[in-house]
């Protein structure tokens, strides 16, 4: 499991001072780059390294209770290596002041080619990285 503490902006919400639903995947965008940062790797340059994209396919979320503007939130990552080609991030978002759970969830990624979009196996690198940080 990796964890990211992060605190929400005003542009991160909406006129009703939540934070705005898509946010919390430009979030967990931001916990997987942290992921690769804390195993010590640059997560675009493993990708242009071993000429491969890793894609979003599917996505689930679900929200308990919005996130106030300003609120300091805890990210957990749980990646798992289904097969080959494909890693499963399980997310929860925590209110970092205890343990309420805001959103749980998760984004199923798969390892295509650079050249032709077509599903590869992780390079062992990208897989190790992905290990490592957890």
């Amino acid at each position: 499991m990796f964890e990211l503490r992060l605190r929400t902006y005003w542009a991160d919400a909406d006129r009703a001072g939540i934070v705005f639903y898509p946010n919390y995947y430009r979030f967990l965008e931001q916990a997987e780059e942290e992921l690769f940062a804390a195993a010590g790797v640059d997560r675009l340059t493993l990708l242009l390294e071993n000429h491969v994209w890793m894609p979003r396919v599917e996505t689930f979320a679900k929200f308990m209770r919005p996130i106030p503007l300003g609120t300091a939130v805890r990210i957990h990552l749980h990646p798992q290596l289904k097969g080959e080609k494909t890693v499963r991030y399980d997310f929860q978002f925590f209110d970092d002041t205890g343990s309420e759970k805001i959103a749980e969830g998760y984004v199923t990624v798969v390892c295509v080619d650079d050249v032709h979009f077509k599903a590869t196996p992780i390079p062992e690198p990208i897989r190790a990285a992905i290990q490592r940080a957890c």
